[in-house]
């Protein structure tokens, strides 16, 4: 049995998700482990399960200790800090540095635990079919949002993702990149030179800093009101454009990746990270512009 641990917010559940069903696809007796989400509340919580109706099997917390010894209960960490650790029948395997490529020969793992973050479509190649029949949104929309969704789908519709938000705090701001001026602008005349009379939705954790830099043609639409458990159908609406200009964010990477349809354009920044490279993380058909 391999089990793989879900954690953070929902576009790097949705790797994992992946992941875990590429190594399913090996070894049926493959289960998840969201059960951080008790000690560690991130973003909006586990939500794979009520977005997408999956039902993954997920392993009990006696087959996770029996494994490895990495429960986060208060007991299981002084028990550690003191020196005391259980004997275990499995391997933590930790997601090797993502800048030296994805690694396929996880894909045939043998009772491992195994943490990180798996952003790379390779990783899912085999069984993308199935992710992307998983990955329907199953919550009915509401009548404002239903109009949203028929606008999109009947223009030349383009999805932009701004993130600045978390990116900008002191925690994640010397990890993380945030997409400038220049790179949406560079994005917007892209589109623009390849695709006609394109309509630009904005979706962004700050509109108001969209809609003052002077980057959009006229006509461009800030979609705004979905937040926290909500937040997901800015995805799902942003799957439904033709066209999409990605931020560094598994969020609208997902976005985008559902939406592909025929003859689509996809822009996304170069670079993941400040310091270290993620070149698998870009299927090969998407566009990259520098990100500064």
């Amino acid at each position: 049995m391999n089990i793989v641990q879900i954690r953070a917010g929902l576009g790097n559940q949705m790797f994992q998700y992946a992941f875990y069903l590429a190594l399913k696809h090996h070894r049926p007796d493959t289960k998840i482990d969201a059960s951080i989400y008790r000690y560690r509340p991130s973003h909006n919580g586990y939500e794979l399960e009520r977005i997408f109706a999956i039902h993954p099997e997920h392993a009990t917390i006696a087959e996770r200790n029996q494994m490895v010894d990495i429960g986060k209960d208060l007991f299981s960490e002084i028990r550690r800090a003191l020196g005391w650790k259980k004997r275990t029948t499995g391997q933590l395997v930790i997601e090797p540095d993502p800048a030296q490529g994805w690694c396929p020969e996880l894909l045939h793992a043998d009772n491992c635990y195994l943490q990180g973050y798996w952003q790379s479509e390779k990783y899912f190649a085999e069984v993308k079919e199935q992710v992307r029949q998983d990955f329907q949104f199953c919550l009915p929309l509401s009548p404002e949002d239903e109009q949203w969704a028929k606008q999109i789908q009947n223009s030349n519709s383009v999805s932009v993702h701004i993130r600045r938000g978390d990116y900008l705090k002191k925690r994640r701001v010397e990890d993380y990149n945030v997409c400038s001026v220049s790179y949406y602008r560079s994005a917007v005349k892209t589109i623009q030179a390849q695709v006609e009379h394109p309509v630009f939705y904005v979706f962004s954790d700050e509109p108001e800093w969209g809609k003052a830099q002077e980057i959009f043609p006229e006509g461009t639409i800030f979609v705004s009101g979905h937040t926290g458990e909500k937040a997901y159908i800015d995805m799902q609406l942003m799957s439904l454009c033709r066209h999409h200009i990605i931020a560094n964010s598994s969020f609208s990477w997902w976005g985008a990746w559902l939406g592909q349809q025929e003859e689509a354009i996809t822009i996304a920044p170069d670079t993941w990270f400040k310091h270290h490279m993620r070149p698998d993380i870009f299927p090969t058909a998407w566009n990259t512009i520098d990100i500064d």
